[in-house]
């Protein structure tokens, strides 16, 4: 039988909370004060692993690359890290996977890539994908690089997965080199869970319990700031995968109106984005 532990707000540490809906015997909290969604009770993190069998396809890992991302995310993220950083340095891709990301980011010069998953079998697809990537098996957790040592941290589908993200950006924060850029990419599906309600047949799931967090732009940008981070700015991510072309165009759809809303400006924030690209940027002065 899995342990289960009671758990409070990990952004503002406040206890109350409103329950937006129920999943597979776990509770959907959001936060009376900042505004966080989380799972409550949440498996205790030796538990955690037991929710990830599977998850990574051990036969035919070309397939299973495919499947786990149709490469929009990692096209906006490499894009999106080339114009921060147009004079290239080093790179952490975090939890890296296939090595999508890391592949992508071959298109831009100057960048010398790193990078780590907990999969082994994803590992060495990446390694042959990116040879010229320092690519390791490893979690967040044990991971230990010299503070100061990279130019950019990238977290694809990362932080949602974690008991502690804001100690996680804390600790990934101390690896950055001064004026350093963080991005992160997160999924959004609060509002279709409030939806859910009323319309049960809705195709969207918020995955407990191996995801435990779920974040707004205001809470993303709070999430930095106790970070130690510097002007956080929040972007609608790109589509990640779907298991179909009919699934992908039901995103596309729904992402469209958001992404039309942001190019004509204004501020506005979509609330059915699906999911978050967020940057921020280390301060100039060394740790």
């Amino acid at each position: 039988r899995l342990n289960t532990e009671k758990v409070v707000c990990n952004l503002c540490g406040t206890a109350g909370y409103t329950e937006i809906g129920q999943e597979s015997g776990y509770s959907l909290r959001q936060c009376a004060e900042c505004g966080l969604v989380y799972v409550s009770p949440q498996p205790m993190s030796e538990d955690l692993p037991t929710f990830y069998e599977g998850f990574y396809a051990e036969i035919d890992p070309e397939e299973a690359a495919k499947a786990r991302s149709a490469g929009y995310t990692e096209r906006h993220v490499s894009r999106t890290v080339a114009c921060l950083k147009p004079g290239g340095g080093r790179l952490l891709d975090i939890g890296c996977g296939y090595g999508r990301l890391l592949k992508a980011m071959q298109d831009y010069p100057g960048w010398e890539l790193h990078g780590f998953d907990l999969n082994e079998a994803a590992v060495r697809y990446a390694r042959e994908e990116v040879p010229g990537a320092a690519i390791e098996t490893n979690t967040v957790e044990q991971a230990c690089y010299p503070d100061n040592s990279f130019d950019c941290i990238v977290m694809i589908g990362v932080l949602e997965h974690l008991k502690d993200p804001r100690a996680t950006l804390r600790r990934v924060r101390q690896w950055l080199a001064p004026r350093g850029a963080i991005l992160f990419q997160v999924p959004y599906v609060t509002p279709f869970i409030r939806m859910k309600r009323w319309l049960p047949f809705l195709p969207v799931n918020f995955e407990a319990p191996r995801h435990l967090f779920d974040f707004s732009p205001s809470v993303l940008r709070l999430l930095c700031e106790s970070a130690g981070l510097e002007d956080p700015q929040v972007e609608i991510s790109r589509p990640y995968t779907s298991n179909s072309r009919l699934g992908m165009m039901l995103i596309w759809t729904v992402k469209a109106p958001g992404l039309l809303l942001d190019r004509l400006g204004g501020g506005w924030t979509y609330p059915f984005a699906c999911a978050w690209l967020t940057y921020a940027s280390k301060p100039a002065h060394r740790d």
